[in-house]
């Protein structure tokens, strides 16, 4: 068997390692030698690209934050109006949770990770855009963020615990409707019916 590309096994070793976080549901299943066996390599090549066992649980967990960020991005490309971008985002951003609910915990668990505050600020600039555009009657897009994201993050949670909820569409339109204080129609008109 020909040797792996170094770029190609740095990938393998954090898609072994995440498949573990699934597959076990916990960060502390995530051993050196696990993530080797699961890449097909010896430990010492792990070391080859990761300085200990703590740098490459952040890999997994920024490269987490890069897929949560990328899911949002494709859910919400094309979209014009501010407030359906905003759901949009934030049903990605509750699917993307429930894909991966192992990685998704430990993204949370663990302290910041860089993309975390990356994949924050996409929330954050979605309920400024629905501020702006007159759609919402928030005056602190950052903190409405901030109970925009603790609601989704119960929802993920909630339902990665087998907590379903009816009609998630409608439950995500509602939640992000009262915490972004969101307007669901332009105002302008005369009232006159």
């Amino acid at each position: 068997m020909p040797p792996r590309n170094p770029g190609r096994l740095r990938a393998d070793l954090v898609a072994a390692a995440a498949e573990l976080i699934e597959r076990t549901g916990s960060v502390e299943a995530v051993t050196l030698r696990a993530v080797a066996r699961e890449a097909g390599v010896t430990a010492p090549a792990v070391y080859g690209h990761f300085t200990d066992l703590g740098a490459l649980v952040e890999a997994v967990l920024e490269e987490g934050f890069l897929a949560l960020r990328a899911s949002i991005d494709a859910a919400v490309a094309g979209i014009d109006d501010p407030v359906e971008r905003l759901v949009a985002g934030c049903r990605a951003y509750v699917t993307a949770g429930l894909a991966a609910p192992a990685r998704y915990r430990a993204m949370f668990r663990q302290g910041e990770v860089p993309g975390g505050r990356v994949a924050f600020d996409v929330l954050t600039d979605a309920v400024a855009a629905c501020q702006e555009a007159g759609r919402s009657a928030s005056r602190d897009a950052r903190g409405d963020a901030v109970l925009v994201w603790t609601a989704l993050h119960g929802v993920v949670t909630l339902r990665a615990a087998g907590v379903a909820a009816v009609d998630l569409d409608g439950r995500l339109r509602a939640l992000v409707g009262r915490l972004a204080l969101v307007r669901t129609e332009v105002s302008g008109g005369d009232g006159a019916g």
